[in-house]
């Protein structure tokens, strides 16, 4: 486990060596664009919406959940059937991360449609006038960044959060798995 700390230095240490090399190279440019670093909130709400209400539930639950697994993994007298329960749990919330961003996909995709075609009659009147451009615009505002976002954002949360669990649950865990199967066995 103290070897994870070095990894990530290590990791964090060679990307700033590699990323400064290519700067210099002039092979990636950096722009500081910072909109999103001044009112980080409204970034979030933005790109997120109220879907940062089921990424927060969520986030509570996995906090609580690793906090009441690691504390029964100290303890001598834990049956594995409640640890076995907590795990499921934990699974279960984590696997949650990939639904909630499906599921607001397919809320942003369908406010973006609705938000686009609003104002279009069926011979397709209206939607000349505004355009490939004004399509483009109803669709992102209506909702498809919303979709696009959730996507990447449950996903990336699925699994760091996974990656998250071995790292704090991991040792301990399999420890107690081998130590019960010895002890039973």
């Amino acid at each position: 486990m103290r070897s994870i700390p070095a990894i990530i230095l290590l990791s964090l240490l060679w990307t700033a060596i590699l990323l400064g090399l290519a700067v210099f190279a002039g092979w990636v440019t950096i722009t500081a664009s910072a909109p999103w670093l001044l009112n980080p909130a409204a970034f979030i709400y933005r790109h997120l919406r109220l879907s940062i209400v089921a990424f927060g539930i969520l986030f509570i639950l996995y906090g609580w959940l690793i906090t009441r697994m690691r504390h029964l993994l100290e303890r001598a007298d834990t049956e594995i059937s409640k640890l076995s329960f907590y795990d499921r749990l934990l699974n279960t919330t984590i696997s949650t991360f990939f639904g909630v961003g499906v599921i607001w996909t397919a809320i942003g995709m369908e406010t973006a449609l609705m938000q686009a075609l609003e104002g279009v009659d069926a011979g397709g009147g209206g939607m000349v006038e505004a355009g490939a451009y004004g399509l483009l615009e109803r669709l992102v505002n209506g909702g498809l960044l919303l979709a696009l976002s959730t996507t990447v954002f449950g996903g990336f949360c699925g699994y760091v959060l996974r990656i998250l669990k071995i790292l704090l649950l991991g040792e301990k865990w399999d420890r107690f798995i081998l130590k019960e199967g010895a002890h039973n066995g």
